[in-house]
């Protein structure tokens, strides 16, 4: 084979004229092949339907207030969502192409969701929201009327799922947003009611100070103080006022003259008038007073009890025994006292009791006020969240009116697919002009190659280097006149067949060109 790479480019103009029989040949049986076989290729084709995303301005009016499911993600994940099996599934559904039509075959689903998933071609348009963007999708079939049908319902489809992803989007954000925020607002009421809880027993309504109860304590034990000299003087008082009492008898004597006209009667009336004027002079617990209530009672019993006609006669005077009024001032008096020092033992037994809870509270203040600084702690925390979501929430419910309302971006088919008239594929017009140079290669290929294995001697040279003798004579190959016509006829017949021959292919090539433009 070395001396193959000693030829050079007339050398394989001349390889190639002597063999162009077999180049003639190989290039014409090349093309036949390939441009028969372009007619064996089932014609595809193709529908496309092409979908505009509308941005709503209601968007940039509520930017800020409203959270709506972007658009922009949508079309990133555009061709995954659009070639998934799921939709590609329900779109075979609604085609009834999964149904066997008098072939009695089962149809096999797998490979059909695999042909309409690789068929599928979609391009994005997506300019982020500073333009318009829009989608197509492209479908080749054999079958115009089943690429239509394919790419409308597929492109249907997804618009309709969107629609419904998006609401259902939005309905389930705001029906978390709110089981979280009541589930938080919970969580906040119950820490809010711990704290007032601990306040309560521990009595505290304020923030806790150590100078605050010192100062109660203070305030407490002068209190008591004070009582305990409140209880002094009562104390004194009762001693006195028990002394005055053992002094004082509980009844009295009173001596009464009967004399012409002193009648029991008149006694009374005596004693009326006499009331009568001490009532002006002083109150009802005047002793005086109550002296006087005591004998007229006194003479109006006896006038019942002993109605006597004697009753206005004159005689001697009548010894009659009253209770002393002063007694009984002074033993009331004494009651009194006896009940205030009650009372004052008391008090002093309650501010002991205070002083003492609160020196005890003093000494755990430290840990309450951390008790207290972790509750406020958790319900501050919780009082954050719950205002996050409470305006988390209403951007929620203003998306969710959105949504129903069909106020946010939306897919809008501007052309959808119509039935193809011409297939796009095979393209005999390139495949043809392929076959062309595909046929030229190959009848240069096989020439080369067969040069390539051909070990005879060609060249004077070649025979010296291989014997290493030298050479005497050439004798040149004998060609005669006749032998050059019978060549030149035979010339003419194959360049005549391949000439027609490549014009029919051309005239091929036009056809399908007309047929295609």
């Amino acid at each position: 084979m070395d001396h193959m790479s000693k030829i050079d480019i007339k050398d394989y103009w001349r390889l190639i004229v002597r063999r162009r029989y077999l180049f003639i040949t190989v290039a014409l049986i090349c093309l036949s092949v390939i441009v028969v076989g372009s007619y064996l290729i089932p014609k595809k084709y193709e529908a496309q339907c092409t979908v505009l995303v509308e941005r709503n301005i209601i968007n940039a009016l509520v930017r800020g207030i409203a959270i709506t499911p972007s658009i922009d993600e949508r079309l990133r994940v555009l061709s995954l969502t659009m070639t998934s099996r799921n939709l590609i599934m329900k779109v075979i559904h609604d085609l009834d192409l999964d149904i066997s039509k008098g072939s009695g075959k089962p149809i096999d689903l797998e490979m059909l969701v695999k042909k309409f998933q690789l068929g599928t071609k979609i391009k994005v348009v997506d300019k982020g929201g500073k333009g318009t963007d829009w989608f197509s999708v492209t479908y080749r079939d054999e079958n115009p009327k089943v690429a239509r049908d394919f790419v409308n319902t597929l492109v249907n489809r997804y618009v309709e799922e969107n629609i419904s992803a998006k609401k259902e989007e939005s309905y389930d954000a705001n029906k978390f947003l709110f089981e979280q925020r009541k589930f938080f607002k919970d969580k906040m009421d119950a820490a809010e009611g711990k704290i007032l809880e601990f306040r309560k027993n521990k009595g505290i309504f304020v923030s806790v100070d150590e100078k605050t109860i010192v100062g109660e304590i203070k305030a407490a034990e002068a209190n008591l103080e004070t009582l305990k000299v409140q209880r002094i003087e009562l104390e004194a008082k009762k001693i006195m006022t028990e002394k005055q009492l053992r002094e004082e008898k509980p009844y009295t004597v009173a001596m009464f003259g009967k004399t012409k006209g002193d009648t029991l009667n008149d006694k009374i009336t005596k004693l009326q008038d006499k009331l009568n004027e001490l009532l002006v002079k002083y109150t009802d617990n005047y002793p005086e007073v109550i002296r006087t209530r005591a004998e007229i009672e006194i003479l109006k019993k006896q006038v019942q009890e002993n109605p006597s006609p004697n009753e206005n006669a004159q005689g001697n005077e009548t010894e009659m025994s009253t209770l002393n009024p002063i007694h009984q001032k002074i033993k009331e008096e004494l009651g009194k006292t006896d009940l205030d020092l009650a009372a004052l033992s008391a008090k002093e037994k309650h501010l002991r009791a205070f002083i003492e809870s609160k020196k005890e509270y003093l000494g755990s203040i430290p840990l309450e006020k951390k008790v207290l600084a972790d509750l406020e702690r958790e319900k501050d925390t919780y009082r954050k969240i719950d205002d996050e979501l409470i305006m988390k929430l209403g951007q929620s419910e203003v998306s969710k009116q959105m949504e129903i309302q069909d106020k946010t971006e939306t897919f809008r088919i501007i052309d959808p697919a119509i039935i193809p008239t011409r297939p796009v594929s095979p393209n005999r017009v390139l495949i043809m002009l392929g076959g062309i140079v595909a046929g030229i290669g190959a009848g240069i290929g096989i020439i080369l190659l067969l040069h390539a294995f051909d070990n005879s001697v060609k060249t004077v040279d070649e025979l010296k280097k291989a014997f290493n003798v030298p050479v005497l004579a050439v004798i040149p190959q004998i060609v005669t006149a006749n032998d050059v016509d019978e060549r030149k006829k035979k010339d003419r017949k194959v360049y005549a067949f391949s000439i027609a021959y490549f014009s029919m292919i051309c005239v091929l090539i036009i056809v399908e060109a007309i047929k295609m433009y």
